[in-house]
């Protein structure tokens, strides 16, 4: 590499467009971590107006943003949006509490024995496989209908990244640790909990994230095919009677609770990781 090639990669690196090193590209904090989205954010609203406001898309098939933020702005303030948010925002929570349990019972039952992890990986993987638009009319002869077997569909698809995160977070230790540990005297409770877990920690957590916000989905697909009170059915009862602002207005909504969600579990994980890794006290 030439001296101007390693200039051009050092330039590129501290503008965080691309670096060599992947250990460095980790999110920024404060306003330089949220500038770029809301940058490219503001630059998808221009498109968005000038598509409309020029009639280079029909209003059916994509409405004016204003009209959609009207709507939102209606919606808000007469509390519609409230009532149909709280249903999907419970099921997704409760379907990602159960998922945090059993993908911990089973992560580390996977990661401890081969035998185990033979015989429970591939029905893992198979749990996926199905859609989801399949497993619910299931749910729903099984359990009934009403937020539990909602719940149990946003614990499926949260399910799979937090397992897999898990299994990959504890087979990625480092052995001589848990070696040294074991040398010392540790039990397997002393090493899981003071050595295993908080190494295994990013991972988990990282998993942990992703399933909290894939949980919406599950909710969101629950309330088409089974029923329910929550914006899956607003935005079927938009959908039916062809009102694209309201399809919109709802979808916007699930976005933002994703983001939401998103950045508190993430700030959850930062401080977890922190704190399960000795760094505060």
């Amino acid at each position: 590499m030439s001296t101007k090639e390693r200039s051009r990669a050092r330039e590129f690196a501290r503008l965080g467009v691309w670096s060599a090193y992947p250990a460095r590209t980790r999110p920024a904090h404060g306003p330089e971590r949220w500038l770029p989205a809301t940058v490219a954010a503001v630059a998808l609203l221009g498109v968005w107006l000038a598509a409309t406001r020029g009639d280079l898309v029909p209003d059916a098939f994509l409405p004016d943003a204003f009209a959609v933020w009207d709507r939102l702005v209606v919606w808000t303030g007469n509390g519609t949006i409230w009532r149909y948010l709280w249903p999907t925002v419970v099921a997704a929570l409760i379907g990602s509490a159960i998922a945090v349990v059993a993908s911990l019972v089973l992560g580390i039952l996977i990661a401890h024995s081969r035998l185990l992890g033979a015989v429970i990986e591939p029905f893992v993987a198979f749990s996926q496989a199905i859609p989801l638009v399949a497993i619910a009319p299931l749910l729903a002869l099984w359990i009934g209908y009403g937020m539990v077997p909602i719940a149990v569909l946003c614990a499926l698809v949260a399910f799979f990244p937090m397992v897999t995160t898990t299994v990959v977070g504890f087979r990625s230790l480092d052995m001589r640790m848990v070696e040294n540990a074991w040398l010392d005297g540790a039990g397997f409770r002393a090493r899981l909990w003071h050595v295993e877990l908080p190494v295994a920690a990013p991972a988990i957590l990282a998993g942990i994230r992703a399933g909290f916000v894939l949980s919406m989905t599950g909710a969101i697909v629950g309330e088409f095919v089974i029923g329910g009170a929550g914006l899956g059915t607003l935005l079927t009862i938009s959908r039916e009677a062809t009102d694209t602002v309201g399809v919109f207005a709802v979808l916007v909504w699930i976005a933002a609770v994703a983001l939401v969600l998103q950045g508190i579990i993430q700030a959850a994980e930062h401080i977890s990781v922190r704190r399960l890794q000795g760094e505060t006290t």
